[in-house]
């Protein structure tokens, strides 16, 4: 197995392996997720009439960021702050393309502007998205050699796009510990968490299949099954760590999401499923 986690593997991070997706791409899964209905529940229509986590958040009191450096919000964020980070004018670390990491610039003056209110951010970030995965690093991060540099998958060999996707890892690695280190740099004014969740997978080659967006009844494991983090500052004191630990190999989706985020801000409400909730589930 390839050492694509250096730095997450310093931190205490929650990873859980059995997490799966809403939708096989961004424009189904970023609503749904964000959203009170389950993927079997979930509809476009329903999403556009009803408020999502975001919502239901901002109206409790919490000051909420969306900042964006992939497609969009696919409208998840049409009701609170949004700032693009796909070009040089937000974001300061571009070359290619502009890198999620820029996301993280200004952060800190924007968090100590707020330092009396509980604060929830979303940063979307490109991560592994492709077909361009040569593209999802700076050249610093290309350590697994030769890569497939086009987005004409089918062109490359196998081990040239699994070299590809692993450098993004890396890449993405770098910019969650970034994240923690921001978080960490916070964590005497606030009780600091992280999560990362994947919108979708990428199918590599795996019987002749690339990418996403196969409809869902018929796509395959890799397209659904998704990695999903944890992080906990120290100061969370509510968090059961061991009780936490012994729910890695649980079967959780995207449904948890929505109840997750409620139960961590401690937001009262009639939607509240503490079920559904991973940290707090009984």
């Amino acid at each position: 197995l390839r050492e694509t986690n250096p730095l997450l593997k310093k931190e205490k991070i929650y990873s859980f392996k059995d997490f799966w997706s809403c939708g096989t791409s961004t424009a189904v899964s970023v609503p749904c997720m964000f959203s009170i209905y389950d993927r079997n529940h979930y509809s476009d229509a329903k999403v556009q009439s009803t408020e999502n986590v975001l919502d239901v958040l901002q109206r409790n009191g919490v000051e909420i960021l969306w900042r964006d450096n992939n497609s969009d919000s696919k409208g998840v964020a049409l009701r609170v702050p949004y700032e693009s980070f796909k070009s040089a004018d937000n974001n300061p670390v571009c070359d290619i393309e502009c890198r999620d990491v820029g996301m993280l610039s200004g952060l800190q003056d924007y968090i100590d502007s707020r330092a009396e209110k509980e604060i929830f951010i979303v940063l979307h970030a490109m991560g592994n998205h492709g077909p361009a995965y040569y593209k999802r690093y700076p050249k610093a991060f290309e350590k697994f050699t030769p890569v497939c540099a086009t987005n004409q998958l089918e062109t490359c060999s196998q081990e040239e796009i699994d070299n590809a996707y692993d450098n993004a890892i890396l890449y993405t690695d770098y910019f969650l510990s970034e994240v923690i280190a921001l978080l960490k740099q916070n964590s005497d004014s606030f009780e600091t968490a992280m999560i990362y969740i994947s919108d979708h997978g990428e199918s590599l080659g795996e019987g002749g299949l690339y990418l996403h967006g196969i409809p869902y009844v018929i796509s395959p494991e890799s397209q659904r099954h998704v990695p999903a983090l944890m992080w906990f500052g120290d100061s969370y004191d509510e968090i059961d760590r061991e009780r936490l630990a012994t729910r890695l190999d649980r079967h959780y989706s995207h449904d948890n999401l929505f109840h997750t985020i409620l139960g961590l801000l401690e937001i009262e409400t009639s939607v509240y499923q503490k079920e559904l909730d991973i940290v707090f589930a009984p």
